[in-house]
């Protein structure tokens, strides 16, 4: 990991001040976007904040120049090249560790911040120094237009509870996480929980990270818009799977959750909770999917154990931690 010092020491924050916020914004050859991107933080009303970029091409790319003349116009702003392995993951992990802020914002380079987020972001962060970590909904900026998600309540999940919710894709699923959504307690990754590969999972890697998080503690929701969430056309650096991979990534997934919840009753078993998400995909899936793949997976209603397993979803998704039945209050 190479830290690039533009301008001087005058373009570097002294490093014994340490911001209360990192934004970081792993880039990869997305010029325009990271522009819009960078400007929302700097737009923001609250100042105690530093940002890194990590841009995944370096200095032969076109972006580069950009995110220099921005570091050399603000010392708040630095950029890192990712000389290790490339891809979202390794680049990910390069801005969060580049962060010196005691909570970490992770940021997209096709996201980007509502007016006011990194106050509200802050102001919650400081009632909850403990949480392993935050997440808020977000605005989902569509071909179509922009769907816009208010609401303004904060919920508080243990450890558990979280990890239960993201299993049986419960109120986590209504919240619409993303890595853009998430706040990150320094701490937690300074412990050593980063973005990774498991098993199967190169497509599901954000979903991943969610629950090694869910492991260093609590999580703190914000029912409200913070960030825009750019799902338009646009070039995506995701790599694309077959539905039967998906499946298979959700699978191990369910299997690691499963593994680190405690209190297991009453809850589904992974195979039984994949059938219920086949049956839940069957609309963005049978026009372009096999009919008898469609019909497969339809018949999977018929299972009394999916019904079974799609009421605790949905009931999941309404209830807060209080009221939840499925996991005791505390800490993995």
């Amino acid at each position: 990991m190479s830290l690039l010092q533009l301008g001087g020491t005058d373009g570097i924050r002294d490093g014994d001040v340490r911001p209360f916020i990192s934004v970081a914004i792993p880039t990869f050859r997305r010029p325009d976007l990271v522009r819009r991107t960078i400007e929302s933080v700097l737009q923001q009303q609250y100042s105690d904040w530093e940002m890194v970029i990590s841009d995944d091409e370096g200095p032969e790319g076109s972006t580069w120049g950009i995110l220099s003349e921005y570091a050399r116009n603000d010392p708040r702003i630095r950029i890192v090249e990712n000389r290790g392995e490339s891809g979202q993951v390794e680049n990910t992990n390069n801005a969060m560790l580049a962060c010196r802020g005691s909570w970490i914002k992770l940021l997209h380079d096709d996201d980007w911040l509502t007016p006011g987020s990194l106050e509200t972001f802050a102001e919650t962060a400081r009632k909850h120094p403990t949480a392993a970590f935050m997440t808020s909904t977000s605005h989902l900026v569509q071909d179509s237009g922009t769907r816009c998600r208010r609401g303004g309540s904060v919920t508080v999940y243990s450890s558990q509870q979280c990890l239960a919710d993201l299993y049986l894709v419960g109120k986590t699923r209504v919240l619409g996480i993303v890595p853009s959504t998430l706040l990150i307690n320094s701490d937690v990754i300074r412990a050593g929980c980063r973005m990774r590969n498991y098993k199967s999972i190169r497509w599901g890697v954000d979903q991943l990270f969610f629950v090694d998080l869910a492991c260093f503690g609590d999580m703190v929701a914000i029912d409200d818009g913070l960030i825009f969430y750019d799902m338009t056309s646009h070039d995506n650096i995701t790599a694309s799977k077959s539905f039967s991979q998906i499946d298979q990534e959700t699978l191990d997934l369910k299997h690691l959750t499963w593994s680190l919840i405690q209190d297991k009753q009453g809850l589904p078993g992974p195979e039984t909770v994949v059938r219920a998400l086949r049956v839940a995909r069957l609309r963005g899936r049978f026009r372009y999917q096999s009919w008898w793949a469609t019909v497969k997976d339809a018949l999977q209603i018929l299972r009394p154990s999916v019904i079974n397993a799609a009421n605790k979803a949905l009931r999941a998704r309404t209830r807060t931690p209080a009221d939840s039945p499925l996991v005791r209050v505390g800490h993995a």
